[in-house]
């Protein structure tokens, strides 16, 4: 089959928010069995939802990595979403772009295979819930799954090898006051006045961070975002609840991460603060060799990727290249034609040089 057959096929089943997940991996599964892969799908207790992974031959050399699920459907879009759809050379559909069309390449690239030649195996994951929380990566390496040691991520990337990510971690703090009316407050028991105190002593703490720049990412220094703030219910009442959401994108996660965790901890001291951590999750850069084929089979030089991938939840080499343009989440999602041949070719001859 080609790509575009695939991706056809891929874009007709509805994954918004991975609402047909179990036809999704009927079609996986089927894919793969039909060209002598063992497959394995694992069902969450939790959602309810699958991912799977696939092998071909022993001890795979090399693995593609996909998410399944696509966004809800903004408005604007000029042909049917779930309809693949080819217009001056490009793909139209929801999902072509981010991921199904990294997907449809990786599958194609391995059904043009003759896979009896090839001396080492491949493996196949395609998880669910990567848009949201990650659920289906976390399954899969909560189960266990031994990853190739070297993983493409066919996320779109306009074919430039992304090689690597900030970390991310992701707290929610709650401050706790007394209420009183504004005219008799107690001094240290506002929630809001505490929240600011500690959220002061964290933007000096960023400004600090700074000192250390890591040219290789575009905004080369960690960075700490104020995502939320709520606290009070009237202009003269003292608030006894505050809550902060807080996000650090961290560059160099060995040296940077207990560092930030230390300082939260310090800042925090007397202002009747506690928080959970909702994300924790490492930064990577890969080195590998194999970064330097990807960047002459693309003719493009390896790059950071913008935002957070399901590369970040395991070890190993691992590069992040898939078709273009990038139109991720907007209406009117599309990939061209030729990117998506090209990618197809890109990931069939990365099969031969490490499968041989």
């Amino acid at each position: 089959m080609t790509a575009k057959e695939i991706l056809k096929d891929l874009v007709a089943i509805n994954t918004i928010a991975d609402k047909d997940n179990d036809k999704m991996m009927d079609y996986l599964e089927k894919f793969l069995t039909d060209r002598g892969f063992r497959a394995e799908r694992l069902k969450s207790e939790v959602t309810g939802k699958e991912v799977i992974r696939a092998v071909y031959g022993d001890k795979p050399a090399i693995g593609f990595l996909g998410h399944t699920d696509t966004v809800d459907i903004t408005e604007g879009w000029v042909t049917d979403p779930l309809t693949l759809t080819e217009k001056d050379g490009n793909l139209y559909g929801l999902g072509a772009c981010d991921m199904k069309g990294g997907i449809a390449a990786f599958l194609a690239a391995i059904d043009n295979t003759d896979l009896s030649q090839l001396k080492k195996g491949i493996g196949v994951y395609c998880t669910y819930d990567e848009e949201i929380l990650f659920d289906g990566i976390k399954d899969m390496v909560n189960a266990g799954t031994e990853f190739p040691p070297h993983v493409v991520v066919a996320e779109p990337t306009d074919l430039i090898p992304m090689i690597g990510s900030k970390g991310l971690l992701e707290y929610i703090f709650t401050f706790t006051g007394t209420t009183t009316h504004s005219s008799m407050p107690i001094d240290g028991k506002s929630s809001n006045k505490n929240a600011v105190k500690f959220l002061n002593k964290m933007m000096d703490f960023e400004m600090e961070l700074r000192k250390n720049p890591s040219p290789f990412f575009a905004v080369p220094y960690p960075t700490m975002n104020i995502g939320i703030i709520n606290g009070g219910t009237s202009i003269n009442k003292v608030p006894d609840k505050t809550t902060v959401y807080l996000d650090f994108r961290i560059c160099d996660s060995p040296n940077e991460y207990p560092l930030i965790r230390k300082t939260v901890d310090e800042a925090l001291e007397g202002l009747d603060g506690e928080y959970v951590i909702i994300n924790d999750i490492a930064s990577f850069r890969n080195n590998s060799p194999l970064v330097g084929e990807y960047e002459e089979l693309t003719g493009k030089k390896g790059q950071p990727f913008f935002g957070i991938t399901e590369a970040s939840f395991f070890e190993g080499d691992r590069v992040i290249v898939g078709p273009g343009p990038m139109t991720a989440h907007e209406a009117n999602e599309h990939i061209t034609v030729e990117s998506l041949e090209r990618t197809e070719a890109i990931y069939a001859e990365m099969i031969k040089k490490i499968c041989g």
